[in-house]
């Protein structure tokens, strides 16, 4: 049986940054995942300047390839466009190759990458955990952090199916025909939105509402007449889930992070940012032996007002003035580029 300080399933930005942060202070750990990477995934992959502010003072000398975009368009129904340049770059990256720049990061700096599939844990009378994967290899660990994300095992045996979830569909066009971040709203699909990212390569362009699984084929359809209506050439669409209401902290050596503990914008879907702060606030509990719920509190509170403010979007009222200040886009410039940066984060 292996014995190690800290068990992380799951290698995607949240753990592979967690097991970065975790080398760096000197704690042995393990990260686990059953996929072969570099592995492609549903995202956009948009860094927004917070999220890479934040993961370039973690992670010194990190370095991957993007695609810098300014151009931010936006549209309710067949209003004006609504067009502005944004003060910091978004960081398009493809997810492919930046997921496996930062498990690249973690092995060079020494941690340890294991193969496998999560099966089950299970606490111990001396306060360990007791990790079970599907090869049958068993793992004793002090801290168990899931990080596996939004499909994540171990939330499951914690809480259950997660109660709150969006559905995102995506296809890629290759080439880079444009090179703006545009979204698009429409009562034919709220609460939920289109929207079109230039990366590098291709332009992605997605679809995102909140439903539920039997209303699939419905959104598949929703979304093929949107590319239409846009020009865009139908191709292969691909799709995830991504739970949006966040868990309780329940267990001080059992810790979900990024989208395993539904850390992600509930209303851009936006997870890249709350992965690297989530990880860095459990590396600070273990390392200074406090329970997540303190070292993540302003987390945990900061998903409760996005729920908020979720609902007040999408309510009459909130519909009718968002799309009211459309009309002005130097109000939606200044308010995009104050919430870009307005969150701050000490290591």
């Amino acid at each position: 049986m292996k014995q190690v300080e800290v068990l992380i399933i799951g290698a995607g930005p949240a753990g592979s940054v967690c097991g970065s942060l975790l080398k760096q202070a000197g704690v042995e750990c393990l990260l686990v995942d059953q996929a072969t990477f570099p592995r492609d995934k549903v995202c956009g992959g948009g860094l927004t300047v917070k999220a890479w502010r934040l993961l370039d003072m973690l992670l010194p000398g990190i370095t991957y390839d993007y695609r810098p975009i300014t151009r931010m368009r936006c549209q309710f129904e067949n209003d004006p466009v609504c067009e502005f340049q944004s003060e910091y770059a978004i960081r398009m990256t493809r997810r492919k190759d930046f997921d496996y720049t930062l498990l690249q990061y973690y092995q060079n700096h020494g941690g340890q990458f294991l193969k496998g599939s999560f099966a089950r844990f299970e606490q111990q009378a001396n306060g360990r955990v007791l990790v079970t994967l599907k090869s049958g290899e068993q793992i004793l660990c002090r801290y168990l952090v899931g990080a596996d994300g939004a499909n994540s095992l171990i939330r499951r045996q914690i809480h259950g199916e997660p109660k709150l979830h969006a559905l995102f569909l995506e296809q890629f066009s290759e080439g880079e025909k444009d090179d703006d971040v545009f979204v698009h709203f429409s009562s034919n699909y709220k609460p939920g939105v289109f929207y079109k990212f230039s990366s590098i390569g291709r332009d992605m362009y997605g679809y995102a509402n909140l439903e539920s699984n039997e209303n699939v084929p419905r959104h598949k359809a929703n979304f093929r007449e949107v590319l239409t209506k846009f020009g865009v050439e139908e191709g292969r669409i691909c799709g995830a889930y991504i739970p949006l209401n966040t868990v309780p902290h329940t267990a001080d050596n059992v810790i979900l992070i990024g989208d395993a503990g539904g850390f992600a914008n509930k209303l851009t879907g936006e997870g890249l940012y709350d992965a690297f702060k989530t990880a860095a606030n459990a590396k600070r509990a273990i390392v200074e032996g406090k329970s997540f719920k303190e070292t993540n509190a302003d987390e945990f509170l900061k998903m409760e007002h996005q729920i908020k403010v979720f609902k007040f979007f999408f309510s009459p009222i909130g519909w009718r003035l968002i799309r009211w200040f459309m009309h002005y886009p130097k109000v939606i410039k200044w308010l995009f580029d104050a919430k870009m940066k307005r969150e701050t984060f000490h290591k």
